[in-house]
């Protein structure tokens, strides 16, 4: 979690808020950490759609990263794009509910 902890203060201090999306049976305890955090909202996936790929969409640019082997990144900076994934994005978080920890 240390990469994540770093990332995410610098994203605090910035301002930026984020919604995460993540696949099915993705441990409560990941999804605990990850909401434990100041504007971000991490959820679930409810359809059982399984990639080694992640997606980050900022303003009008896309990034994407294939983690298979050795990582490989794209980035396109593109606003019609961005929109693009955006929506997809949104649809996705439509269909998921808030993350809500189990009672032990």
């Amino acid at each position: 979690h240390s990469y994540w902890d770093k990332d995410h203060k610098a994203r605090i201090k910035l301002g930026i808020k984020c919604k995460l999306l993540f696949n099915k049976g993705t441990s409560d305890k990941i999804l605990q950490h990850r909401n434990s955090f100041k504007d971000c909202e991490a959820r679930v996936m409810t359809l059982p759609i399984v990639t080694p790929a992640w997606i980050l969409t900022y303003l009008d640019t896309t990034v994407i990263v294939l983690q298979s082997g050795e990582g490989i990144a794209i980035e396109i900076i593109n606003q019609d794009i961005a929109n693009s994934f955006q929506e997809y994005f949104n649809a996705f978080w439509k269909l998921t509910k808030p993350f809500k920890q189990q009672k032990q």
